[in-house]
């Protein structure tokens, strides 16, 4: 994979982390200017009802979001350093070729 492709796609994958970890402080500013916090409370925060599961679904669905951009992260990394390891294998010295006196 060419190095400017994997480092662009880093730089998404990071941006994309942390675009859904700003989520919740952006629905509590939204809140806190009364406004409905992206649909969480229809009428503003004065008349807001949320229901038992309402707040820990929104959680449960950032946090499933945000491992799986990390393990696309993870994944972008491995694969652009598989065509350095073998390389790196290949180099490697074996006990024999070491001398320490």
């Amino acid at each position: 994979m060419h190095p400017n492709v994997v480092r662009a796609l880093v730089v998404v994958a990071v941006l994309a982390i942390l675009a859904v970890g700003a989520v919740p402080l952006l629905i509590l500013m939204d809140l806190s200017g009364d406004g409905t916090g992206w649909g969480l409370c229809e009428a503003g925060l004065d008349s807001c009802r949320v229901g038992n599961f309402r707040g820990a679904r929104l959680a449960l669905v950032l946090v499933l979001v945000l491992l799986a951009l990390a393990t696309l992260l993870r994944f972008v990394v491995w694969v652009a350093g598989n065509p350095g390891r073998r390389n790196r294998e290949a180099t490697r010295y074996s006990r024999d070729d070491i001398f320490i006196p």
